[in-house]
């Protein structure tokens, strides 16, 4: 029987044969590959591969996300990346890129991701967030502070600078 040092296993049978010790090897990578990017129900077939780079994946997402907005598989693989690492900065930024991404379309991925990371991220972003899953965000949108979205202006307050007075019952109305 060989044990080689660094191995896990304590006790290994001299029965077990090679196709047994891949398949248990599969099924370990299987299990990361699940924690990763199974980090929101219902987003596991979608994968996206980081590029060679000495970049970290949290950087590389958010640049690849900036350069192509409009790819869905970009979006939740950087949801998943900060749900998983419990980051809720990082989750909070990547939905708000997500809902200003897609405009009205695509309310069903918005509430999904949404529901996913809402314990993450808090109520107060939840609540802001919810609001606007069936119509998506604008940029001069309100919201609350999001370090790290690469396509909010960074709105946190109100963006009306004049508004129009209500007529009051007392007040001449023009004829």
């Amino acid at each position: 029987m060989n044990v080689t040092p660094g191995t896990r296993d304590i006790v290994r049978r001299t029965d077990l044969s090679a196709a047994v010790a891949a398949a248990a090897a599969a099924d370990a990578s299987m299990e990361q590959w699940r924690a990763e990017h199974l980090a929101v129900p219902g987003t596991g077939r979608i994968h996206v591969e980081p590029l060679p780079s000495e970049d970290d994946v949290t950087h590389q997402l958010s640049r690849r996300v900036a350069q192509d907005p409009t790819d869905a598989r970009l979006h939740v693989a950087r949801i998943n990346h900060h749900v998983v690492r419990l980051d809720s900065d990082g989750a909070f930024a990547a939905l708000v890129d997500l809902y200003l991404a897609f405009g009205p379309s695509a309310a069903g991925l918005r509430s999904r991701l949404l529901n996913g990371a809402h314990q993450l991220i808090g109520p107060e972003r939840t609540t802001a967030l919810e609001a606007r899953t069936a119509t998506g965000l604008v940029v001069k949108d309100p919201m609350p502070v999001c370090t790290g979205s690469m396509l909010s202006a960074g709105v946190t307050g109100e963006t009306d600078i004049v508004r129009r007075r209500p007529a009051t019952h007392l007040e001449e109305v023009p004829a």
